[in-house]
């Protein structure tokens, strides 16, 4: 029994797995309003009760797209726990904190920003992408003031800012608006890891 209940789980996974790509390639080429769970299921091959059951709505599939595609894959592990994640929390010394979380903000960029521009760009036109909009900009400060309340207990924040002051200006300072501002006239994405980097050391680091 062992056995068969492991085999559906990883059934489910993979259908799951494959749910999740559709509906990235859909919202990708269509955007969120245009894409329905009938195309979604259509393409991963499945019912349209599937894809209910395995993430909900439509709301909530964007929702888990989205938590893939940040991750990177969809293993059970937080992007927290991840390596290129666990390299800002080893550094040992503000220098090479900077370094290690424009690093991490590159990487995650990479993958994120052809959904996140598509998703944002269109948050007007749907209340569920304000809210996701909403969502992700919650859970971007939840992450930076986490690295922060770190430097912070390391000593590596300005004397005259709080933690709370600290984690709010890297969460600005790594939101989208600048990075495509920036990439839209012809940085490099290495050029702005190094301008974040440099800016995060005179902005919030000791």
């Amino acid at each position: 029994m062992a056995y068969d209940n492991g085999r559906r789980a990883a059934a489910a996974r993979r259908t799951r797995a494959c749910i999740l790509r559709a509906a990235a390639d859909l919202f990708l080429a269509n955007g969120y309003g245009a894409t329905t769970i009938r195309e979604v299921a259509r393409a991963a091959g499945v019912s349209q009760e599937t894809i209910y059951k395995s993430t909900g709505g439509k709301a909530p599939l964007l929702k888990a797209v989205w938590d893939v595609t940040l991750a990177g894959d969809d293993e059970d592990l937080p992007l927290a726990a991840r390596p290129e994640a666990q390299a800002v929390r080893a550094a040992t010394n503000p220098d090479q904190a900077a370094t290690a979380y424009a690093e991490l903000a590159a990487v995650v960029s990479a993958r994120t920003d052809p959904l996140l521009r598509l998703l944002l760009g269109a948050r007007g036109s749907d209340p569920a992408l304000g809210e996701f909009a909403d969502e992700v900009d919650a859970e971007r400060l939840a992450g930076s003031s986490a690295v922060v309340r770190h430097w912070f207990a390391a000593g590596w924040i300005r004397p005259d800012l709080t933690a709370e002051k600290a984690g709010q200006i890297l969460w600005a300072l790594n939101s989208p608006g600048p990075r495509w501002h920036l990439l839209d006239i012809g940085w490099s994405s290495a050029e702005f890891t190094t301008w974040l980097a440099d800016t995060i050391r005179r902005s919030i680091l000791a």
